[in-house]
C-alpha cells in the first residue's frame, strides 16, 4: 500500500504564507515543519509505504504512484486541498480529505473526496486502517476526543527537516476561553486535554536527534491550566542543555493573563520558552469585550507586554482592525498602540468571521456575512468575508495594508527593537552555544536575506541597527537575531520576492 501525505499550501500566498514560509530564499523554508501529516503517518498501517509532502517547502509530485493520497486541510488551505483533490481523483487515485476544517465544515467536503475524516483522527485509525486493508472505504469517518497519553511518536522521520526552522510537539488540544472569531474550540473542544510530560520529552528527544535546536510546543494555550504548566515546565527544565545536550529554544502560544503570575513567566525563562504568541488583537477595550476576549480586559496591555517581555519571552502579538467598534481612526490608534508596546513582531488582520464561529452566527443573523464560500476565508485573507459597522470592505483593506507596511517602515521597526532589546530579560542558558553552529549545518535563511535586503537602504538600517543592538546586549543576540529573521521575510514579502510554492496543476490532464 503507497500512500502519500500532502499539506496543502496556503490559498493567500501573498498574506497568509507570513506565517508559514520564508520570503527572499532561494530554497524555500517553513518556520514550522507540517506537524499535521506527520501525526497521522503514525496512525497508519505499519507495513504502508507512505511519502509525505509539505507543499510550503516542496513541490507535490502530481505524477506520484500511490493507492492513497491523504490531504490535511485548515482553513488557509481549502482551495488549494480541493485543487489536489481533484486532479488525483481524475488519475483514478482514491483521496481521503481530514483536518480542522474538513471537521468544522464537512458539508463543504461530501462529494469532493473517496473519504473524509470528521474529528481527532486517532479515535477512527484502527477502523480506517481495517477498512484499508479490506479494500473499502466509508465515505466519512466520525471521530471522537483522542486521549493525549495514547498518541504515538510522529513520523519525523519521512518530514523534509532540513526545510523547516522549528519543529513542533503538540502538547495540549482545547482552549477554555471563547472568543468569538476563533474556530478552535469548535473543533477540539473548550475542556483542554494534555499530553503527559513523558510522552512531550519523548517527542522533544526525536526532534533534538534529527538537529532542531527551535521547537514549537502546539498548544492553544500554554499557560491557561496552571498546575499543569508547572509540571511540564518542570519537565523541560530537567531535560533542556542537561546530559551534555545543546539548549533548545522553545516557543508556544500564551494569553496576556499570565502577567499576573510572575513566577510561571521565571519557569519559562529557565526551562527555554523564549517566544510566545499572544493575541493582543486590539488596544480598544470596547472591541475587546464586542469579541469576548476577556483575558484582555481588566488588565493594562502595555504594562503587561512589558511583564512578559522583562521576564525573558519574546512576543510575537496578534492585532486585529474592523471590529464594530473601531472607526477609520483605528487604523492609526493601533498602530500608535503597537509602537508603545516592547514587541518588533504583529500579524495585521482584518476581521473576518470564520465558518462555524459565534461571531459567524451573528453575522449571518444580521445580514452581514458577505461572502457564502467563507470556508475559504482565514485570519489574513484580503478582503473580509462581513460587512464592518463603520466603514467599508474596502476602506478595511486598505487600512490593514496601511498598518501593516506603516509597522514595517524601517523608522518604526527601529523603534520597537530598542525598545525590545531594551526591555528583554536575559536567558537562563546560554541559547547561543549551539545556535549558530547547528544553523549554519542545517543552512539558515538569514544567509540569504541579509545580503538580498541590504540592497534596500531602510532594511539596511535596521539590519546595521539590530547588530549594534546585539554587540551592546549579546547575551541576547539570539533572540535579536530570530525577530531580524522573520521581519526580513516580511519586508522581502512586501518588496515583492515571494516565497517559490509549486503549482503545477495544468500538467494534470
Amino acid at each position: 500500500m503507497r500512500i502519500y501525505l500532502i499539506a496543502p499550501a496556503p490559498d493567500d500566498a501573498s498574506d497568509t504564507t507570513a506565517e508559514i514560509s520564508m520570503a527572499g530564499v532561494k530554497t524555500p523554508y517553513t518556520l514550522s515543519a507540517a506537524a499535521g501529516i506527520v501525526s497521522v503517518a503514525a496512525l497508519l498501517p505499519q507495513e504502508a509505504r507512505i511519502r509525505l509532502c509539505d507543499e510550503v517547502v516542496q513541490e507535490v509530485d502530481l505524477e506520484a504512484e500511490a493507492d492513497l493520497v491523504g490531504l490535511s486541510i485548515n482553513v488557509s488551505q481549502v482551495a488549494r486541498g480541493l485543487e489536489l483533490a481533484a486532479a488525483f481523483r481524475r488519475r483514478g487515485i482514491p483521496v481521503v480529505l481530514g483536518g480542522a476544517h474538513v471537521s468544522l465544515a464537512p458539508e463543504h467536503f461530501r462529494g469532493k473526496a473517496d473519504a473524509i475524516v470528521i474529528g481527532e483522527f486517532e479515535t477512527a485509525a484502527p477502523r480506517f486502517a481495517a477498512d484499508l486493508k479490506a479494500g473499502g472505504l466509508q465515505p466519512e469517518y466520525r471521530c471522537g476526543q483522542a486521549d493525549m497519553a495514547d498518541t504515538p511518536l510522529p513520523r519525523w522521520d519521512l518530514y523534509p527537516n532540513d526545510r523547516a526552522i522549528s519543529g513542533v510537539v503538540q502538547t495540549s488540544r482545547g482552549c477554555p476561553f471563547d472568543c468569538t472569531f476563533c474556530d478552535v474550540i469548535q473543533y477540539v473542544g473548550r475542556k483542554q486535554r494534555h499530553k503527559p510530560p513523558e510522552r512531550v520529552l519523548a517527542e522533544l528527544r526525536q526532534l533534538y536527534d534529527l538537529g532542531y535546536r527551535e521547537i514549537s510546543l502546539s498548544d492553544d494555550n500554554f499557560t491557561v491550566y496552571r498546575q499543569r504548566t508547572r509540571a511540564l515546565l518542570e519537565a523541560l527544565i530537567a531535560w533542556n542543555g542537561t546530559d551534555g545536550r545543546d539548549p533548545v529554544r522553545f516557543s508556544t502560544q500564551i494569553s496576556i493573563d499570565a502577567a499576573r503570575d510572575p513566577d510561571l513567566l521565571a519557569m519559562c525563562n529557565r526551562a527555554g520558552l523564549r517566544q510566545v504568541f499572544v493575541g493582543i488583537e486590539t488596544g480598544n477595550p470596547e472591541s475587546l469585550a464586542e469579541a469576548n476576549k476577556r483575558q484582555n480586559l481588566r488588565i493594562d496591555l502595555g504594562d503587561a507586554c512589558r511583564t512578559v517581555v522583562g521576564a525573558g519571552l519574546t512576543i510575537r502579538a496578534g492585532l486585529i482592525v474592523g471590529f464594530d467598534h473601531d472607526g477609520l481612526d483605528c487604523f492609526e490608534r493601533q498602530f500608535a498602540f503597537a509602537q508603545s508596546l516592547p514587541i518588533v513582531g504583529f500579524n495585521v488582520s482584518a476581521l473576518v468571521a470564520p465558518y462555524a464561529t459565534p461571531l459567524y452566527a451573528e453575522m449571518k443573523r444580521a445580514g452581514r456575512i458577505v461572502d457564502e464560500d467563507t470556508h475559504r476565508l482565514a485570519a489574513g485573507t484580503r478582503m473580509t468575508n462581513l460587512i464592518p459597522a463603520r466603514m467599508t470592505r474596502e476602506q478595511l483593506t486598505e487600512g490593514r495594508d496601511w498598518l501593516k507596511a506603516a509597522l514595517l517602515a524601517p523608522d518604526a521597526a527601529m523603534a520597537r527593537f530598542e525598545n525590545y532589546a531594551r526591555t528583554l530579560g536575559s536567558p537562563c542558558q546560554d541559547m547561543t552555544r549551539s545556535a549558530w553552529a547547528t544553523a549554519s549545518a542545517r543552512r539558515h535563511p538569514l544567509h540569504e536575506l541579509v545580503p538580498l535586503m541590504m540592497k534596500d537602504k531602510g532594511a539596511r538600517r535596521v539590519i546595521e541597527g539590530v547588530r549594534d543592538l546585539i554587540a551592546a546586549r549579546p547575551e541576547i543576540g539570539y533572540d535579536l537575531t530570530s525577530i531580524l529573521t522573520l521581519h526580513l521575510s516580511e519586508c522581502a514579502r512586501a518588496a515583492g520576492h515571494r516565497p517559490r510554492i509549486g503549482r503545477q496543476l495544468e500538467t494534470v490532464a
